[in-house]
């Protein structure tokens, strides 16, 4: 019955339960992430950067239930390489999005390592999310316009804990330095962020 289908948030709480209940190593990137640090908005899928050992995809969608399904073609993305699963929410074909964490990306690995267990507010769950810095430099890296937009978003809200060494580090490594700074003209009230000095 449509009035049983679990809306976006729901199926990406339901991951989350899935992931914890099989011992898949995770986190929780993309929307969802920018979401926790900046101002919500809405997302069509959900992005997991997941450490998997043999078996445990198969487990976690029957964990998820009859209404999941796992596409098994592996997809690559284009920007650091890695690779994805993605597991459909048959009733409204929300997707579920599981990168495997790519050892040969420097930031893809530090970016996992500096991971926060925090309650996020969205899915009213605790997760492993990204820190705050990590969010921001990999959307600067994917640089589609909603991924500038999140940055922004999560600039305007976490600006003030915001290391800002750690965030120059990786945007001169990546290139994306200059353009970190042109959105930073669009940051409300900049007092005290990213100090040069």
């Amino acid at each position: 019955m449509l009035g049983c289908w679990m809306n976006n948030v729901e199926v990406t709480a339901a991951a989350v339960d899935a992931l914890e209940a099989c011992q898949i190593d995770y986190i929780l990137v993309g929307g969802f992430s920018s979401n926790a640090y900046g101002i919500a908005r809405s997302t069509h899928d959900a992005d997991f950067v997941v450490v998997v050992k043999p078996g445990q995809l198969r487990a976690l969608v029957d964990r998820l239930g009859p209404e999941f399904s796992l596409d098994r073609q592996i997809r690559m993305e284009g920007i650091t390489g890695s690779v994805r699963n993605v597991v459909t929410y048959l009733p409204s074909n929300f997707q579920i999005e599981l990168f495997r964490l790519n050892t040969r990306d420097e930031h893809h690995e530090e970016r996992f390592r500096r991971r926060r267990r925090e309650k996020v507010e969205e899915i009213q769950r605790e997760a492993w999310l990204p820190a705050v810095e990590d969010v921001v430099i990999q959307k600067l890296r994917w640089q589609r316009r909603k991924d500038l937009d999140d940055v922004v978003s999560v600039l305007t809200v976490s600006g003030p804990i915001i290391d800002w060494a750690y965030l120059r580090s990786w945007t001169t490594k990546h290139g994306t330095g200059s353009l970190l700074q042109e959105l930073l003209k669009e940051v409300p009230d900049l007092t005290g962020m990213d100090e040069e000095s």
